[in-house]
């Protein structure tokens, strides 16, 4: 959906753009371009994005309630109730997990650190 709405968007915005440019140019389409662009803006790409917006604040929503209750992670209440409320940088759902740094060999100062890679002379 979010393709649909940044391509009605852009498509608009370039067709309204192009008919200002028709005022001075006379293009034979300019008040077409014009209807056409205010459609796809107003018609199309802002109800879309705000129905878009709607639906990501549910899922937050319901990420947030299942963080509280404990029931995501199927641990009872006495294990939820000991931890701090709220999220840190390393319980955030929406945090990317990776495995941590793999040092890579070869160098004396071990200057070479990468994230999710294997060292390349063990394949």
């Amino acid at each position: 959906m979010k393709t649909v709405i940044y391509i009605s968007g852009i498509i608009g915005g370039l067709s309204i753009v192009l008919s200002i440019v028709g005022l001075f140019m006379e293009f034979p389409f300019n008040n077409l371009l014009l209807i056409v662009g205010l459609l796809l803006i107003f018609a199309v790409s802002i109800p879309l994005g705000r129905f878009e917006r709607q639906r990501y604040k549910k899922r937050i929503d319901h990420i947030k309630q299942q963080k509280h209750t404990g029931t995501e992670s199927g641990k009872t209440d006495t294990e939820t109730e000991g931890r701090a409320k709220g999220w840190d940088m390393n319980t955030s759902p929406f945090r990317k997990r990776n495995s941590g740094l793999t040092w890579g060999g070869g160098n004396v100062k071990g200057a070479n650190a990468s994230r999710g890679k294997r060292r390349s002379f063990l394949r």
